[in-house]
């Protein structure tokens, strides 16, 4: 598969989980907020820099575009050799980045709560990821097998 194709289903995946997940936290309760998490780090990136911190509308698009790039350049991988290989790659590349998500970031020194504040909101964070993932499978596999000249 070209790096085009890759990186067009990598993307549609990452505005999956981010649509998905801003279209959840403005609708319902006791959801997810990963858009917190992701704040916070490009607040203390900024910080470490010795930069002024972004605030607001600012800090908010930050985060956005920080999530779509570098949730873009993980999904990347998910392409496999076969439509069956790819949706089993989806699946797991989005699992793997939810159980990371609600894992890694108190080690990484961010408030974990916003994800992990509950059982529902772990699994919903994880659901997100694997939805991402396996958008991202669907339209890998579509563009393979539908359009071979991209």
């Amino acid at each position: 598969m070209t790096i085009i194709k890759n990186l067009l289903s990598a993307f549609a995946g990452s505005v999956a989980l981010n649509v998905i997940h801003e279209v959840a936290r403005k609708t319902c309760t006791n959801v997810p907020q990963i858009n917190n998490v992701a704040e916070e780090a490009i607040q203390k990136s900024f910080s470490s820099i010795g930069a002024e911190e972004p605030t607001g509308k600012a800090l908010y698009s930050y985060a956005l575009a920080g999530d779509l790039v570098a949730n873009t350049a993980y999904f990347t991988s998910i392409a496999g050799k076969t439509t069956k290989q790819t949706w089993i790659k989806g699946l797991i590349a989005g699992a793997t980045a939810g159980l990371g998500a609600i894992t890694l970031t108190s080690p990484m020194g961010l408030n974990d709560a916003p994800i992990n504040r509950n059982r529902k909101t772990q699994i919903l964070t994880v659901l997100y990821y694997v939805a991402g993932g396996l958008v991202s499978a669907g339209v890998s596999n579509y563009l393979r097998t539908r359009h071979k000249k991209i």
